[in-house]
């Protein structure tokens, strides 16, 4: 296991380099340098540099207490926990994927016998690049209709192709069906009301016209409009009756009326239902942003952040609450009084206070976990005090202490690895609490901002918009999801290493 580890940081360490130097976008790797280049090759560096360090001082494999190989062994035979871990881990592998699977730029562009990878490169290609005329970035959504129609290639897009955050859709419609004389909504039962349109078959961006229906019947203004765009007609029905028209002489009436035109279509604006055709498979929010891509993008912030979180929380938290409970004395005092001035300070208060000094557009993922982070660590001190308290005191302790172990060595050997229980079972409800404040912190507006995908802005969002119910319950089930998968995982952990079972071999 120790060699597999070390082996996964030395490659995900030695991509993120590659990709750096090599101007690719790969998917994962490039996150370490998402936050700037000069944090992106620190993260690199002791990414490989501790890989290699793993592979040369690490045994190749751990070996496990029986005892603890009992709990895992417990752990894998409770059903629910032991599926829900799966999925979650799923979730992470999905989530890796990063622009393979969630983005606007095209997975591979095959353009008059050259083949192109927009995804996983950093520069971004020109619209003059693939015969667009234009020295614009391009729109790949727009380039694969193009080379569509003129057969001079093919784009393959990622399975969602919109971006979590600033792409949105510059407009979508849906075409009216004729059933029983009437005009329905594809999928609807009641008859459509509202404004629709005709365009010209051979230019289906000019309109041809413009008119009401009522209970799918033609009821209020008609206009009929030239390919010029002036008004060729001017009619009024009732009921489905025409009642006057009038011809400004725009347009011959004959060639107005024998123009090949489309079908009756209806202009789709945000927020737009769940619309498989233009890949939207939950919909827009309200600014024409992808429901789906924001959940991902969400999970994918919510991921960074969770490890982040762990490493430093945990990190200072076991380091201090072992050294708080071994030590005692003067130590134990000072590190008491400093975690009770902590615990008085208001979280809220001082999320506010920052936001309101940094700014909302101005915030970032590390500086919100640096808050988060420095309010979290202490509630983990209490359990890791007390438990050092209660193994210093053991046999095995005293003889290591006589053989002359250091204090590193008795935490690191002896001590930690007997606290395992309650950190294992600690984990998975400190990654509920870390998305829960992640996602509320947002809600509430003090959080990340529109840059990042974030959870508690489409909760916002939905709520703010309770017409476009498959905002919220899409985000609600989404999120809900998540925190059950991590719930099951803690409540299978807590009871497969229940200090009362398995504490003597059988």
């Amino acid at each position: 296991m120790n060699r597999k580890l070390s082996i996964t940081a030395i490659a995900f360490g030695a991509l993120a380099m590659i990709g750096e130097l090599g101007g690719l976008d790969l998917p994962s790797a490039s996150w370490f340098f998402s936050m700037g280049t000069a944090p992106g090759w620190v993260m690199a560096l002791l990414l490989l540099g501790g890989g290699i360090a793993g592979v040369i001082l690490l045994p190749a494999d751990v070996r496990w207490n029986p005892v603890t190989l009992k709990r895992f062994q417990r752990f894998r035979s409770i059903g629910r926990g032991w599926w829900s871990f799966r999925i979650l881990m799923l979730l992470v592998v999905l989530a890796l994927l990063d622009q393979a699977l969630v983005g606007r730029r095209a997975l591979l562009v095959r353009y008059e016998g050259q083949t192109y990878f927009p995804a996983f490169v950093k520069k971004p290609f020109l619209g003059k690049k693939f015969g667009l005329g234009n020295d614009e970035q391009v729109n790949y959504r727009e380039l694969k209709e193009t080379l569509a129609k003129n057969g001079k290639g093919f784009v393959l897009m990622p399975l969602v192709p919109w971006d979590p955050v600033l792409d949105t859709d510059s407009g979508q419609s849906i075409t009216l069906e004729h059933r029983g004389g009437l005009y329905f909504a594809p999928g609807e039962k009641e008859p459509y009301s509202g404004r629709a349109r005709r365009y010209y078959a051979d230019a289906p961006t000019l309109k041809h016209t413009d008119l009401r229906l009522r209970q799918g019947k033609l009821d209020g203004e008609w206009l009929g409009y030239s390919k010029s765009g002036g008004l060729a007609l001017s009619a009024f029905y009732k009921g489905g009756v025409k009642e006057r028209e009038k011809w400004t002489g725009e347009m011959p009436q004959t060639d107005h009326e024998k123009a090949a035109t489309t079908d009756l279509q209806v202009a789709l604006y945000p927020s737009i239902p769940p619309l498989w055709k233009a890949g939207h498979y939950l919909g827009t929010d309200s600014r024409g942003w992808d429901v789906l891509a924001q959940i991902f993008g969400g999970w994918q912030v919510n991921l960074k952040a969770i490890l982040l979180f762990l490493i430093i929380t945990y990190g200072v938290g076991v380091l201090l609450g072992a050294l708080m409970g071994f030590l005692c004395g003067v130590f134990d005092l000072v590190f008491q009084r400093i975690i009770e001035i902590i615990e008085e300070l208001p979280f809220l208060y001082i999320v506010m206070i920052l936001v309101s000094i940094i700014g909302v557009a101005n915030m970032n993922l590390p500086i919100l976990l640096g808050v988060i982070c420095f309010f979290s660590w202490t509630s983990l001190t209490y359990s890791m005090r007390a438990l050092a308290y209660k193994e210093k005191e053991r046999d095995y302790v005293s003889a290591a202490r006589l053989q002359g172990a250091s204090t590193w060595r008795l935490l690191t050997r002896y001590l930690l690895p007997n606290m395992l229980a309650t950190l294992v079972t600690n984990v998975p409800f400190s990654v509920a609490g870390i998305i829960s404040a992640l996602t509320g912190l947002s809600f509430l507006g003090f959080g990340l901002p529109e840059t990042y995908a974030s959870w508690g802005w489409l909760l916002d969002d939905g709520t703010n918009h309770l017409s476009a119910l498959w905002i919220s319950v899409s985000m609600f089930v989404a999120m809900v999801t998540v925190l059950l998968l991590v719930t099951f995982v803690g409540e299978a952990l807590r009871e497969a290493f229940d200090p009362k079972k398995f504490s003597t071999y059988q």
